[in-house]
């Protein structure tokens, strides 16, 4: 049978913390509050024969929740499953956690299965998800990410972007630092990156739009590339389709002083299969 468990987990642990989750299956939502706490909210969907076998499964989950030190550690343990003959059709259990946490707080999150949510913290943060949504916000340090299946969100970034994803659609607006971003399968679509701009795409298109701060290599072997570019950027452009046009709507500035400076950024673009174009944003 199908049984459901909550519970509700609080540490006290001063203004900073080191985070680490590990998720089998189910959402995980961090958000920073500023206080002093981490509190970490459980709904776990369990089968199990009886109520006093769902207890002892509840009671594993909350044993695997650990504060020692700096550090808060989350991890979903071995849980029950239904037998395949008995319960054909029915999902695994599943353990969702709303975690709070100081802004002054390190996280790393490991899930199987699951979307991830991380919202208003200082980072650095690290993220390996398998399969699932990944949605980053108002993180003020550096950001990795590792996604197998699933698109990823990332919005205000303070430090550098790192996302390499397999498969599924990549969101970016607002990164402060450097962006180096890898896509097997799926679109990719950029806003605002504040230093140098690195993306390589196999199948996929990829947009960007604001202002060139750094150099852009930008690798596409299938797929279209378009760039809405801030026309007071100064930059070289280095741009060539194997099998596509190359089109611009700026106006080329060769005119004495409106000619880019030596220390310029270079836009470089490569595509193998598909066209570029440069628009004024």
């Amino acid at each position: 049978m199908e049984f459901i468990r909550t519970l509700d987990v609080k540490f006290d642990v001063g203004d900073a913390t080191r985070l680490s989750v590990e998720s089998q299956s189910g959402t995980v939502a961090v958000r920073g509050n500023g206080g002093r706490s981490v509190r970490v909210e459980v709904v776990a969907r369990l089968w199990a024969e009886d109520d006093a076998e769902a207890d002892d499964q509840a009671e594993l989950i909350r044993r695997a929740i650990q504060h020692e030190g700096d550090k808060v550690t989350v991890r979903t343990p071995a849980l029950l499953r239904p037998r395949p003959f008995l319960f054909f059709g029915h999902s695994r259990p599943r353990v969702d956690y709303q975690i709070t946490v100081p802004t002054q707080t390190q996280t790393k999150i490991d899930s199987r299965s699951g979307q991830i949510e991380v919202e208003a913290i200082a980072g650095p943060l690290r993220i390996d998800s398998r399969s699932g949504k990944v949605s980053v916000h108002d993180v003020t340090s550096d950001v990795e990410i590792r996604s197998r299946s699933g698109s990823v969100n990332a919005e205000s970034i303070g430090g550098s972007l790192d996302v390499e994803s397999r498969s599924g659609s990549m969101r970016i607006k607002g990164c402060g630092g450097d962006a180096s971003l890898e896509s097997r399968s799926g679109s990719l679509t950029i806003e605002n990156v504040g230093g140098k701009l690195q993306a390589g795409i196999r199948s996929g298109s990829f947009k960007y739009e604001g202002a060139v701060r750094g150099s852009f290599d930008v690798k596409v072997t299938s797929g279209s590339v378009r760039l809405a570019l801030d026309p007071d950027s100064r930059f070289f452009l280095d741009a060539e389709a194997i099998s596509g046009s190359v089109t611009s709507d700026l106006r080329l500035r060769d005119d004495g002083g409106g000619r880019p400076p030596k220390n310029a950024p270079k836009v470089r673009i490569r595509t193998v299969s598909g066209s570029i174009h440069i628009a004024s944003k």
